[in-house]
C-alpha cells in the first residue's frame, strides 16, 4: 500500500511531465523577494510607529511627573513655612500653658482626682430659677480660683517649681472642692425653703 509518491508519479500518466513552464522557480523567487522586502518594511515601519508612540507616553509620563514635583515642591516648602511661622507665633502660648501637672505625674494624679470631683459635682447641678442667682456666683468665684491656678502655674514656668507654689496649687484646688461642698449645701437649704414654702401655699 505504501508506495513512494515519486514512483507513483514517475508512473502516472495522466498529468504532462512539463507541466510548468520553464523559469517558472526564477518568477517565484523574483516575486518572493519583491513582496518580502515590502512586507519587512511594513514591519519595521509598524515597529517605528509603536516605538514612537511609547516613547511619546513616556515622555508625556515623565514631563508630567516633573511638573507635579516642582508644584509639589513649591506647595510644601511654602507649607513648611506657614508651620513654622505658626509655631513661632504660638511658642510664647505653649511656654504659658506649661503646667506642673505635665512635670510631676504625683500632682497630675492629684490634680485630676480635684478637678473630676468638681466637675462631676458642676455636671450633676439641677439650675432652677430659685438657685440660678446662687449658682452664678458660685462660678464667678470657680472662674477666679481658675485664673489664679492659671497664674501659679506660668510663675512655675517663668521661676520654676518650689514647694511654696506646689501647695499654693494645691490649696487652690481644694478650694475648689471646699467651694464646690458649700454650693451643694446651700442649694439644699434653699431647695428645703422651697418645698415649704411651695407645701405652705398648697394649704
Amino acid at each position: 500500500m505504501a508506495q513512494d509518491l515519486r514512483e507513483l508519479l514517475k508512473n502516472d500518466t495522466t498529468t504532462p511531465a512539463s507541466s510548468m513552464r520553464t523559469g517558472h522557480q526564477a518568477r517565484f523567487e523574483e516575486k518572493l523577494n519583491v513582496a518580502l522586502p515590502q512586507d519587512n518594511t511594513d514591519r519595521n515601519d509598524t515597529s517605528k510607529g509603536s516605538f514612537v508612540l511609547w516613547m511619546k507616553i513616556a515622555a508625556a509620563v515623565v514631563l508630567t511627573a516633573g511638573i507635579l514635583w516642582f508644584v509639589g515642591k513649591d506647595a510644601f516648602a511654602e507649607a513648611d513655612t506657614n508651620t513654622l511661622v505658626n509655631t513661632e507665633e504660638t511658642a510664647p502660648e505653649d511656654k504659658q500653658e506649661v503646667l506642673l501637672s505635665n512635670i510631676s505625674p504625683d500632682f497630675a494624679k492629684i490634680e485630676s482626682r480635684y478637678l473630676a470631683s468638681v466637675n462631676l459635682q458642676l455636671s450633676q447641678l439641677e439650675i432652677t430659677d430659685s438657685n440660678k442667682d446662687l449658682i452664678d456666683a458660685f462660678m464667678v468665684q470657680l472662674s477666679k480660683l481658675d485664673a489664679e491656678y492659671k497664674r501659679l502655674n506660668q510663675e512655675i514656668t517663668q521661676t520654676g517649681i518650689t514647694d511654696e507654689m506646689v501647695s499654693a496649687m494645691i490649696d487652690n484646688l481644694k478650694l475648689r472642692v471646699e467651694l464646690m461642698l458649700k454650693l451643694k449645701s446651700k442649694l439644699k437649704e434653699l431647695k428645703a425653703e422651697v418645698e415649704v414654702a411651695d407645701a405652705i401655699q398648697t394649704i
